[in-house]
């Protein structure tokens, strides 16, 4: 594969149609980072639900062989609308538009499409009815991959915290070991949630989440008034790095199934 000697893996906009006609006799693999641009807080940028998967990707494509998809910038943020700076769209316009690009790429040869959701449990359910859709009338191996499903383990593993709900200890460990310079930690607050939730819900990441719940944009300007919630001040580098390694192996696991079954 050519390529700069920046580019990692297969970055299919970065690539001549030739080239990527090259790719298509090493790999039927595509990484689709999918994610949004919305308030994180005070100390991380607006990007962080898109700079996560498609990070993790490209280190995922430098190992294993797939390509990766430009991501997509915006999703399903109507709950963070009460900061400047979040796009969202409809559920309706989300699906439709995520359906319509994977169904494009296998009109050129793609076989295997795993949606890297850096805008996890937001937008779950969205991308589960597309996974559902892909396989159904398309007939492609379509998987859904939420990022804090892969680090999980790890998460509870290392965390200090005790609540990471929305730009806190997990999501900017992980900004620290991906984008540093993008990290403003001298800016970065604890914002506990309220200590009792209703029964069955739970404010963070790894919660006792028992029942499908969301938040509006007016529940969660009532919760936090810097735009995280939990604690950002115990995130570090070296926990992003293992966070990281987790879901990078995770999916590297399931791609290199996928291209040794054929």
């Amino acid at each position: 594969m050519t390529g700069t000697a920046e580019t990692t893996g297969y970055r299919v906009a970065e690539l001549t149609w030739q080239e990527l006609e090259d790719a298509l006799a090493e790999t039927r693999t595509l990484l689709l980072p999918v994610g949004s641009t919305e308030q994180h807080g005070h100390h991380l940028p607006l990007g962080v639900d898109v700079y996560m998967p498609e990070a993790i990707g490209e280190r995922v494509a430098a190992k294993s062989p797939a390509l990766l998809a430009p991501p997509l910038w915006y999703g399903v943020s109507p709950h963070h609308t009460f900061k400047p700076g979040t796009f969202t769209v409809s559920t309706e316009t989300f699906q439709r538009y995520v359906f319509d690009i994977c169904e494009s790429a296998t009109e050129w040869g793609i076989e295997h499409i795993l949606l890297l959701n850096g805008h996890y449990l937001a937008q779950d359910p969205e991308l589960e009815i597309v996974v559902r859709r892909l396989r159904n009338e398309l007939g492609i191996e379509a998987f859904h991959v939420p990022l804090v499903e892969l680090f999980a383990d790890v998460a509870a593993e290392i965390r200090t915290g005790d609540v990471s709900f929305h730009a806190s200890e997990f999501e900017t460990s992980i900004m620290l070991e991906l984008f540093p310079d993008l990290v403003e930690m001298d800016r970065a607050t604890d914002v506990p949630p309220p200590e009792e939730s209703l029964p069955l819900t739970d404010y963070d990441a790894l919660g006792e989440n028992k029942v499908g719940w969301a938040l509006s944009a007016a529940d969660m300007e009532a919760l936090t008034p810097t735009g995280n919630i939990g604690d950002p001040t115990v995130a570090t580098r070296e926990k992003g790095a293992k966070l990281v390694e987790s879901a990078v192996s995770d999916i590297r696991l399931l791609v290199d199934a996928l291209e040794t079954s054929e």
